[in-house]
This record gives C-alpha cells, sequence and structure tokens, in this order.
C-alpha cells in the first residue's frame, strides 16, 4: 500500500457576512499564509434568492475571480481553492479565460474545485436549465480542457462549439490547472475519472469515505492515469462546528441534521482532530479544510492561531 501523503490544511471564509469587508478577510488570509496554512477556500453563490420560509444562511457572496486575484496580489504562497466553483453558470470560453489568468496572476497557486451547482432559484434567475446540469458540466469542462491544452483549439459539442480560434494565454501550471471535482454518488466519480485531479465530497464518514477514495483511484488507474496524483479533500472540526455551516450543508443535503464528518471522542479536541487527521490520511485524503465557530475577523484570527499551535504544530 502507498504510503498516505502529508495531509494540506486551507482556512474557512465563509460565512462572507461576518467580515464587514474585504480588508479583514485579507488580513485572515495573510495570517494563515504565515501560520503554515496551505490554501483559502473561496464557495460560490452568485445571487441569494429570498423566502420567507427558507431563511438564507448568507446574503454577501463576492466574485470569487477577482477576489482570489486581489488574495493572490496580497499573498506570496497560500493557494486559493475554489471550492466549488458552479460550472454551468458561465460560458465555458469566458471562464477558461478567467481561470487561465488566475492562474498566471497567483504563479501557479489556483485550485478549481468544480461542481454541477444545486440551488433551483438561482439557476432560474441566471436564466438556465436546472435539470441538465450535469450534461452542461460535462460539456464545459470538455470545452476549457481543450482551450488549456491545445494549440488550436477546436470542440464540439451539445452546449459549446468553437473552431479556428487562438487562445491565449494558458494556464500557469501545466498541462493545466488542477480541477478538483466536487460533489458525491456515481455521476461525479465518473467526472474524476475523466477530468478530474482530486474529489472533494459533500458528506460522509469514515469508512465510507475510504471505500469511495479506493474505488475512485481504481477507475482513475482503469484509465491509465496516476491514480496517486490525485487530491482528495475534506473538512475537520476544531471545536465546536460553525451552526451556519451546518445549515448550509442542510440546505445541499437535504439532511435537516447537517451531516457532519464525526471524529473520535471529544469532538473537536486538539488530540481528537490530530488523530482524525491521521485517519483521514490513511484513507487516502491530501488536504483538509479546517471548520470552526466564529462570529468575528477578530474571533477567525484566534481560531487561524489556536489551530496552527495546537494542531498543526504537533502533526
Amino acid at each position: 500500500m502507498p504510503q498516505a501523503k502529508a495531509v494540506n490544511f486551507t482556512m474557512p471564509v465563509f460565512p462572507y457576512d461576518r467580515w464587514g469587508g474585504i480588508e479583514p478577510l485579507a488580513r485572515s488570509v495573510r495570517a494563515a499564509e504565515e501560520l503554515g496554512f496551505w490554501g483559502v477556500r473561496l464557495p460560490e453563490h452568485i445571487i441569494m434568492p429570498v423566502r420567507p420560509d427558507a431563511p438564507s444562511v448568507s446574503t454577501v457572496w463576492y466574485d470569487n475571480f477577482v477576489l482570489g486575484a486581489h488574495l493572490a496580489t496580497l499573498t506570496e504562497r497560500i493557494r486559493i481553492v475554489f471550492s466549488v466553483m458552479v460550472t454551468p453558470y458561465r460560458p465555458p470560453v469566458q471562464t477558461a479565460k478567467l481561470i487561465a489568468t488566475l492562474d498566471q496572476v497567483s504563479k501557479g497557486r489556483l485550485i478549481v474545485g468544480t461542481g454541477v451547482g444545486w440551488m433551483r432559484g438561482e439557476f432560474r434567475v441566471l436564466g438556465l436549465t436546472h435539470a441538465e446540469r450535469g450534461a452542461v458540466t460535462d460539456d464545459y469542462l470538455a470545452a476549457m480542457r481543450e482551450l488549456w491544452t491545445s494549440d488550436a483549439p477546436s470542440y464540439e459539442g451539445k452546449y459549446t462549439r468553437f473552431g479556428s480560434i487562438a487562445f491565449e494565454p494558458k494556464c500557469y501550471q501545466q498541462p493545466h490547472v488542477p480541477l478538483w471535482i466536487g460533489g458525491s454518488g456515481p455521476a461525479a466519480e465518473r467526472r474524476v475519472a475523466e477530468f478530474g485531479d482530486g474529489w472533494i465530497p459533500m458528506v460522509g464518514e469514515l469508512p465510507g469515505l475510504a471505500d469511495d477514495v479506493a474505488r475512485i483511484k481504481a477507475a482513475v488507474a482503469a484509465r491509465g492515469r496516476d491514480a496517486e496524483a490525485l487530491d482528495f479533500a475534506y473538512e475537520v472540526f476544531f471545536g465546536e462546528p460553525d451552526p451556519l455551516s451546518l445549515v448550509a450543508r442542510a440546505h445541499v443535503t437535504g439532511n435537516q441534521a447537517g451531516e457532519r464528518p464525526a471524529a473520535p471522542g471529544p469532538e473537536g479536541t486538539p488530540e481528537a482532530v490530530r488523530e482524525l487527521v491521521h485517519r483521514y490520511a490513511e484513507a487516502g485524503f491530501t488536504n483538509l479544510g479546517v471548520n470552526f465557530t466564529w462570529t468575528s475577523p477578530d474571533d477567525h484570527l484566534r481560531n487561524l492561531h489556536a489551530f496552527a499551535n495546537q494542531v498543526l504544530a504537533r502533526l
């Protein structure tokens, strides 16, 4: 069995409402870089439908390409992780250009988590078809990969087509930015095998997730690709989970309890988190987002320092 890779950690920014502006958020990202965090995860919505029977979990949502470029210019090492970009929301040629440009701006520090999306109201406002979002995602990913890797891009798909064009610059990272496929189930696993450089499941618990990782690696290897080069990302809770993040998770999954990864022993203690990190590493996970309760930018900074001192420094 291959030896488990070292696990990298990404800091949370959700919900954007609590930051009170860009500068406090940027201050935490700069601190996370100095503390040894590998990346910052940027979630995505473009608009948030407002309904009296289903209160919004968050109303502030920045454009992640603009925000990511700003954060990249303020930092030197930390990765910008889209977790996840909703692929059907933007035409693929324009999206490929945005991604390649941000990868150039960040000098290869962009990771694109990609998902099909779920919020029907958001699709409706954007004038998009919710029912075909999976097929659209497959088409767009294939088209973008063609733009990033071909000297003479040409593509004929159901939802997009192009030819006789030049597309420059390419991504800073070669052959293109890493694509981490978001979601769970057969469709997401197929996308990992076909397009993905990594996988971000939405929910699950060990050992079930370990079985999923093994199955995905086998499917990737069957296509002649290097399964050990894949990244697998998930989430651990430090202290008490943030209640709003659990509500957001429940909205996506339909599970009103808000499914979450289980921790051994007293949940969220530094000792339990360190043990859980080792278990995820053994299961094949290479990247873990850190979830903690916070209410203000200063509170967020305190949690970053606590995690760095009590977990990162002792792994």
